[in-house]
């Protein structure tokens, strides 16, 4: 014959109250996962400048060239990357600057975090790599050819 259906009170709207509460919840855990994603890529642009700066130091003639054109490649990657750091600092290391030695460039950036994770988050994040490379051991370093 006819089939009752029997409703539990109290049970009406259940979903929707279960909705109000997990939605934001999960809105926020996307937000921060989004903004830490993009600061990653932010650490690995200056990871990537440093890089570059100490790969344009090594082939170099001499310590002085050398620091000059890390600091060239350091600033225009870190531009080309989009990275807002308005005064990167940048530190050549050319103590070592022989046949068979090392150079080493560090990076460090300060920036917004409004920038580089999600607009209009306060505050600031220090970006900072450094990149060591060693200089031929078969070249001659220090104007000789």
């Amino acid at each position: 014959m006819g089939e009752r259906r029997c409703r539990v009170r109290g049970d009406e709207g259940q979903a929707i109250a279960e909705l109000v509460i997990v939605a934001p919840v999960l809105l926020i855990i996307i937000v921060l996962m989004v903004a830490l994603g993009r600061v990653d890529s932010a650490q690995g642009d200056v990871e990537s400048a440093a890089r570059a700066g100490v790969q344009a130091a090594v082939v170099q003639a001499d310590a002085a060239d050398a620091q000059t054109q890390a600091t060239t490649a350091v600033t225009s990657t870190l531009a080309g990357a989009g990275l807002t750091c308005p005064v990167p600092q940048i530190t050549t290391d050319t103590s070592n600057f022989v046949a068979g030695g090392t150079v080493s460039v560090s990076v460090t950036c300060v920036t917004s975090l409004a920038d580089v994770s999600v607009p209009g988050m306060p505050g600031s994040k220090t970006l900072s790599a450094t990149a060591v490379a060693h200089v031929d051991q078969f070249r001659t370093v220090g104007g000789g050819t």
